[in-house]
């Protein structure tokens, strides 16, 4: 047993750090089990955003994978029950399918240093039309994983690559790079550290016993794998030995999650809980309970809980701040020992669904554990294909606000400002 001559400046100094360390892993492994989320009132601003629309896509989209590859911003992919005029120009945009919605293929990029260009068709991504692939973008390149459609096998397995070399735009399937298991990723889940990309926080879509449809389920997936709560790595710099399992995160397993990496860490900060036998009452829940990763040890810490709400995309900015756009709210959270907390105030339980979809914009500062808000977005939506370059924030389309249900708004925010507490 070590003792501590607290009259030695130096043993003191030391004795100090070591309790406060020990005082902040208490705390963060105790917090996610208090079921105490902070409420949006209590919230204060810590970001400056100016917003302006950008050109609309040329459909409305939800779950495109987008991101930046050489200084362009791609959208592949998505879904849509508003094509439009997309089948004037593009008749092949689902595959045939008169009907003029659905899952798509295609492929669009817009410059940035270029707006008034609009969006152009690239090269279509390969495989089954879908949406929600779980996007990441490491170097020059733009991976897609994953993903859903309404035909068998629902959820999918496959990993992409895009580059941009020479002018041309070039898909390729990733062979050693076959998910363990079917994921739904809704075009984010994903967080990158240098080459790693870290994929957490996704739904498998399949018929559970006793239900009868499919659906999105975070308890277990088909085969009974932990897809809501596994945590799996792939290293860019080493393709071929493919994707591995690292430490399953700890609380409620979710989808839709808010994933992001600052400061050598991840987080996931909240999102949706869907069990394999939901019931009467709803498939869905609110999931609060939020942990921070620490790849050095491959351990997780338990974070305060996010207000109560979900579908919120987390972007990093400065490396420090993950900034939440937008959201959703349902009536009930689940809670990490099992237990249900009803959400609704009385006047909130006599709206109508589509009033919950948000346009809220939070911010989280990972080296102070606060948690504030931001100018709130021009229109509001849920979960939209979101990425960040700089201090430049994309957000385009998603579900709900209203544009209902998939608008081709494309939300331009510029961040101009960090507030002191």
């Amino acid at each position: 047993m070590r003792t501590w001559d607290v009259r030695n400046g130096s043993n003191l100094v030391e004795l100090l750090v070591v309790i406060a360390t020990i005082t902040i892993l208490v705390a963060e492994c105790c917090r996610a089990q208090g079921g105490n989320p902070l409420t949006m009132e209590a919230l204060k601003p810590m970001l400056n955003i100016k917003w302006r629309l950008g050109p609309d896509y040329p459909m409305g989209i939800q779950d495109s994978a987008v991101g930046v590859v050489d200084g362009k911003l791609v959208s592949a992919g998505g879904f849509t029950r508003h094509p439009l005029e997309i089948l004037k120009f593009h008749p092949d945009a689902f595959g045939g399918n008169p009907q003029g919605s659905g899952f798509t293929s295609l492929a669009f990029v817009l410059d940035p240093a270029n707006e008034a260009a609009g969006w152009t068709r690239i090269t279509d991504i390969p495989g089954h039309a879908r949406q929600g692939g779980a996007v990441a973008v490491v170097g020059d390149a733009m991976y897609v994983m994953g993903g859903l459609s309404y035909d068998e096998p629902y959820t999918y397995r496959d990993t992409y690559q895009l580059h941009h070399r020479k002018g041309r735009w070039t898909w390729r399937q990733l062979t050693t790079c076959q998910l363990p298991w079917p994921v739904y990723g809704g075009g984010a889940s994903t967080a990158v550290i240098g080459k790693k990309i870290y994929l957490l926080g996704v739904a498998d879509f399949f018929q559970s016993p006793g239900t009868t449809g499919q659906d999105f389920h975070t308890e277990a997936g088909r085969e009974g794998s932990p897809v809501g709560k596994a945590l799996l790595m792939l290293d860019t710099g080493n393709l071929d030995a493919g994707w591995r399992r690292l430490a399953d995160c700890p609380g409620v397993p979710q989808f839709d999650a808010a994933i992001a990496a600052a400061r050598g860490k991840i987080y996931r900060l909240g999102g949706i809980y869907a069990p394999l036998n939901p019931g009467k009452e709803s498939p869905y829940y609110n999931a609060v309970d939020s942990w921070r990763y620490d790849p050095a040890t491959n351990r997780w810490f338990g974070l305060s809980d996010m207000p109560h709400g979900s579908n919120r995309r987390a972007l990093t900015y400065r490396n420090r701040y993950i900034v939440l756009v937008a959201g959703f709210k349902y009536g009930k959270t689940w809670n990490p020992d099992g237990t249900q907390t009803d959400v609704y105030n009385e006047v909130e339980k006599t709206m109508e669904f589509k009033e919950f979809f948000e346009n809220t914009v939070l911010a989280y500062d990972t080296v102070t554990g606060r948690l504030g808000t931001a100018d709130q977005l021009l229109e509001r939506t849920s979960y939209p294909s979101a990425t960040i370059v700089g201090d430049t924030i994309y957000s385009l389309g998603g579900e709900g606000g209203p544009r209902l249900w998939h608008p081709a708004t494309l939300q331009i925010g510029r961040i101009t400002g960090v507030r002191s507490p």
